[in-house]
C-alpha cells in the first residue's frame, strides 16, 4: 500500500467513525446546536464582518445551518450558497430568502431555484463557512470525500476567512489526515466555541 491508499484508508476510517457518532442526532439536537452556533458567531462578529458570506445549506445529521443563514439575513449580508453543477464544478447562488430554499432529492444538499452564479464568485465572499467531519488544531479538515468543496475552495479571496462548522468533539487534538488537495480552515465554529486557529 503507497502513502496515498494509506491516507485514503485513514480518511475513510474516519468519516465512517464520524458518521457513526452522528448517528445519535436527531433533527431536534441539529436544530438546538444551530441556534447555539448563531450565538457564539455572532458574539465572534462573523455575521457582520462581510457584507458577502459564503455558508451552505446543512443536511442530514450536520448541524442545522438554518438559524445560522436566518441570521446572516436579518443581518442583511449577501449569502452564497453552493449549487453542484455538471460533474465536480461547484456554482453559487444568492439566497433571498430561507423560503426559496429547495429540496434536490437524497444525498444532495437543498439549493435556492434563483440563477446560479459561477464558481469565481466565491471571491467575493469574505467569511466562508464550510462544512466538516473532523478540523484539527493545525486547521486540517476531514470532508465527506468528493473533494468538490476543496475544488471550490480554491476560488475564494486570499483574504477571506474560512470557517469550518462541525461537532464539538469534531474538533479534535488527533491529527486529521491530509492529502495535497485539502483546504487549510483558519477558524472552526461548534455549538460551543469559535476558534481561531493559528495560520
Amino acid at each position: 500500500m503507497n502513502n496515498t491508499e494509506d491516507v485514503q484508508r485513514k480518511k475513510q476510517q474516519a468519516r465512517s467513525s464520524a458518521f457513526l457518532a452522528r448517528a445519535e442526532m436527531s433533527p431536534v439536537l441539529c436544530e438546538e446546536a444551530g441556534k447555539r452556533l448563531v450565538a457564539h458567531a455572532h458574539q465572534a462578529g462573523l455575521l457582520t464582518s462581510s457584507p458577502t458570506v459564503s455558508a451552505f445549506i446543512s443536511m442530514g445529521t450536520e448541524i442545522s445551518t438554518l438559524p445560522l443563514l436566518a441570521a446572516l439575513l436579518e443581518a442583511q449580508r449577501k449569502i452564497l450558497v453552493p449549487r453542484l453543477g455538471k460533474g465536480r464544478e461547484v456554482l453559487w447562488s444568492t439566497l433571498p430568502d430561507l423560503d426559496s430554499i429547495h429540496d434536490m432529492g437524497a444525498k444532495r444538499p437543498k439549493e435556492p431555484s434563483n440563477q446560479a452564479l459561477s464558481p469565481e464568485s466565491l471571491h467575493a465572499a469574505g467569511v466562508v463557512f464550510v462544512p466538516a467531519l473532523a478540523v484539527d488544531h493545525d486547521g486540517n479538515r476531514l470532508g465527506r470525500g468528493a473533494a468538490w468543496y476543496d475544488e471550490a475552495l480554491a476560488f475564494r479571496s486570499e483574504h477571506a476567512l474560512t470557517v469550518a462548522i462541525c461537532w464539538p468533539w469534531e474538533f479534535s487534538e488527533t491529527a486529521v489526515p491530509t492529502q495535497p488537495h485539502d483546504v487549510h480552515m483558519d477558524a472552526v465554529l461548534t455549538p460551543e466555541a469559535f476558534t481561531l486557529l493559528a495560520s
